[in-house]
């Protein structure tokens, strides 16, 4: 399905946010896992496949810099659900229901709630908030933050991860993304009369590569082709949701987002086991797409760094629900989220870097025998990255990269450029005060001494 077949007139956005008078969006939330920038045609990395999701771009907002701040699923739909950056919402490893592999990625025990693990802080969400907001709520697919329902979904049809691409055997059964499109569809069309948030989250494009053959022909020949036709697939179920919001006439009252956890690295980077877990720009850097025509103009590229913990507040803006923490005991108040709502700063035109971006990374691999934690901030132009290992840290110096001459990130500055060193450094550190982070007051810290 193309472009010209669901959307018309490209609207421009109302002068104001939604009064009390006004419907509630509904909110589409379209997640893929391991999908990189260049994978989606609008970013203009490479001649992409994926018609549907750019006409979204084309008629909402497409951010040009956002990060994950952890690239791993767990960590990092825990900080979309809370708008916690990772340090904070304490889920730092992937979990399972049974014990898991080895991997340092992984927590090594079975953790079949993570809800109701005191470790983690997770039940002030934004989803927890719609539901009580009267939203009619759903999730679909891959979640990744155990095996069921945690109690806020009206609808959960969900898996907490490695659940195969095909219901049977594969390329003689149905393919299980084109299965879940189908559960979207009829949520949709079940609630259209209701404000309703639909998770719609998707395993593909992760491994196996295994996408159906009419999309793997269309690719033959490319590199990483079956990667490119999964998302290829993942962009033709994209558009069956989108038509279904159009053929229910709610298309223009739905906050469509379409985003991913955390994209992918191609090539051996310290520290990965399956091209995540890293701060390089393949890994962290990721989509995002916004389309609402009621608030946010159409057509838009953003340029500034935002992070999925902005999500949450941006979503519960857009509802109208407040979030906040206050009552009998603590009539204070104040927001529950360490990210921004990024309506205002949109609606101002205002895109400009406000502060660095700083993503938090446990390894899948060792470096030189050696565990350990990293921070990695992220600027306009350059980016510092600095790991506490387990053994003689002094060993392994920081990596700097000036992104603007080398955005492969080939050629570390680290031990040339002292000074810039120190600056981003104590940046990191002003951040770690700022948001509760004592690593990143350490590192810091260390970087500049």
């Amino acid at each position: 399905m193309h472009r010209r077949k669901f959307f018309g007139t490209m609207m421009a956005p109302l002068p104001a946010a939604q009064t009390p008078s006004q419907r509630p969006p509904n909110i589409l939330f379209v997640i893929f896992d391991k999908c990189r920038t260049d994978a989606i045609g609008a970013y203009g990395e490479r001649k992409s496949q994926t018609p549907n999701i750019d006409a979204l771009a084309a008629s909402g907002m497409r951010f040009e810099n956002c990060f994950t701040p952890q690239a791993l699923c767990g960590p990092a739909r825990a900080s979309i659900l809370t708008g916690l950056y990772p340090h904070r919402h304490g889920l730092r490893r992937n979990v399972y229901p049974t014990k898991p592999s080895a991997m340092n990625s992984n927590y090594q025990e079975a953790i079949p709630d993570p809800f109701r693990d005191t470790r983690f802080d997770l039940w002030d969400n934004f989803v927890f908030y719609l539901s009580n907001a009267g939203y009619t709520t759903g999730a679909i697919g891959k979640w990744h933050l155990g095996p069921g329902n945690p109690g806020f979904f009206d609808y959960f049809k969900g898996f907490n991860s490695t659940l195969r691409h095909w219901i049977g055997e594969p390329h003689h059964s149905r393919y299980r993304p084109d299965v879940h499109t189908e559960l979207g569809v009829r949520f949709i069309e079940q609630h259209a009369g209701d404000p309703f948030f639909l998770y719609q989250s998707y395993y593909a494009p992760h491994e196996p590569l295994d996408p159906p053959a009419e999309f793997l022909e269309k690719h033959r020949g490319e590199e990483h082709a079956a990667y490119h036709a999964a998302v290829s697939n993942l962009d033709w179920n994209v558009g069956r949701l989108v038509e279904t919001l159009l053929r229910k006439n709610i298309l223009d009252d739905t906050l469509i987002i379409v985003t991913t956890e955390h994209g992918r690295s191609w090539q051996p980077r310290p520290g990965t086991a399956e091209g995540m877990c890293t701060a390089y720009e393949e890994s962290s850097r990721i989509p995002l797409i916004l389309r609402y025509p009621r608030l946010l103009p159409s057509g838009g590229v953003w340029r500034s760094g935002v992070s999925l913990v902005d999500l949450a507040p941006t979503i519960l803006e857009t509802a109208g629900v407040q979030a906040v923490k206050g009552g009998i005991l603590d009539p204070s108040g104040g927001s529950i989220f360490q990210g921004h709502s990024l309506i205002g700063q949109i609606r101002a035109g205002n895109d400009t870097w406000r502060g660095p971006i700083v993503m938090e990374n446990i390894p899948q691999a060792a470096i030189d025998g050696s565990l350990y934690e990293e921070r990695a901030l992220r600027t306009e132009r350059y980016k510092l990255i600095l790991r506490k290992f387990d053994n003689r840290p002094e060993l392994r110096p920081g990596e700097l990269y000036d992104l603007q001459n080398d955005p492969r990130e080939e050629r570390n500055l680290y031990s040339r450029s002292p000074a810039l060193v120190r600056q981003l450094a104590g940046r990191l550190a002003g951040w770690g005060r700022q948001y509760q982070d004592p690593l990143s007051v350490e590192l810091g810290a260390w970087a500049t001494a």
